[in-house]
């Protein structure tokens, strides 16, 4: 099983892993119906890049990791250029146990097989929500993205409730961790390319913390431990008698 490497929040997942561990000969041999790694990510392939056993980016494109459904509902355009080729990744890092640390990290990794050169501009845009029943809340997200040279924006729009959150990256430098809250969330990148910069790849890194109980379960919980109480009291009472 592919397990992401725990190496700081300003990457989380190694370059090495966003770059060429899931794009080269290391998964060259794993099928996107593969048991060993359908519990850990999954990729769909755009433009004219092709990987044996993986089906192209739809707009419809749906995955189902841990307690996150995620939903692809625009693969994007781009001007100036020729449509972008590579690989979307949704990456679970379940830290150990899946569903039961409260900072699982999520991975929304768009990976350009070539990098997109300048002058080029697009974007692509998705939802992430959690299903029901798990008990969890997203807590932050951070913005990364790999690239060369000068010249490169990306930008990028969160949406939750009536909230609106926005990260940006110039010439490769992160941005983030921005709090964000809820259940479900729809997202926006949007790049840009000019100068010489180059785009390798972009990444969202989403982690999460258990959700607050309800106002109903809050008085519950706290009538339950009152009862407790008084039962113990009187169970003590009892007893000297």
């Amino acid at each position: 099983m592919l397990k992401a490497t725990h190496k700081g929040r300003a990457t989380t997942l190694s370059k090495t892993l966003l770059t060429a561990g899931l794009l080269g000969a290391a998964i060259s041999g794993l099928s996107a119906g593969s048991a060993n790694a359908a519990d850990t990510f999954e990729r769909c392939t755009f433009g004219s890049f092709t990987e044996p056993g993986l089906f192209p980016c739809t707009n419809t494109t749906t995955w189902t990791l841990g307690d996150k459904i995620f939903t692809l509902t625009d693969i994007g355009t781009l001007d100036g250029t020729a449509p972008p080729s590579g690989m979307l990744s949704f990456i679970w890092d379940d830290l150990g146990d899946p569903g039961v640390s409260p900072t699982d990290m999520y991975n929304v990794l768009a990976s350009f097989l070539p990098s997109i050169p300048p002058p080029a501009s697009g974007h692509y845009q998705y939802t992430l929500g959690i299903v029901p029943g798990y008990g969890y809340a997203f807590k932050d997200v951070e913005l990364d993205v790999t690239h060369a040279g000068i010249g490169q924006e990306v930008t990028k729009t969160v949406t939750t409730g009536g909230t609106t959150l926005v990260l940006k990256s110039i010439n490769g430098v992160p941005d983030g961790p921005g709090q964000l809250s809820g259940t479900f969330i729809t997202v926006k990148d949007e790049w840009s390319s000019t100068v010489d910069g180059r785009i390798s790849s972009i990444s969202n890194v989403y982690t999460q913390v258990p959700a607050p109980l309800p106002l109903l379960g809050v008085g519950a919980v706290f009538g339950s431990i009152r009862k407790l109480r008084k039962f113990s009291s009187q169970l003590k009472t009892f007893s000297m008698g």
